[in-house]
């Protein structure tokens, strides 16, 4: 999957997709992330607030990467 994110509301949508493509809730994956099930929440909504480490924790554990591209190719 290929999706170009450019806000926090987008990222957010991104992830509760995935998170339901893959059965869990916001409590299984606040669980198997270390982390409080309101940070989930928020993420999920594009709350701008959250911690990028945080942020890319969860993406790792739902099998998503960040690939940063320069928009001037050539």
């Amino acid at each position: 999957m290929s999706n170009a994110i450019h806000s926090t509301s987008e990222l957010g949508t991104l992830i509760r997709i995935e998170r339901k493509t893959l059965g869990l809730t916001q409590s299984d994956l606040a669980a198997a992330c270390g982390l409080s099930l309101r940070f989930i929440s928020e993420l999920e909504r594009g709350r701008a607030s959250a911690g990028i480490g945080r942020v890319l924790h969860v993406l790792d554990m739902l099998g998503l990467g960040v690939t940063i591209e320069s928009p001037a190719s050539g």
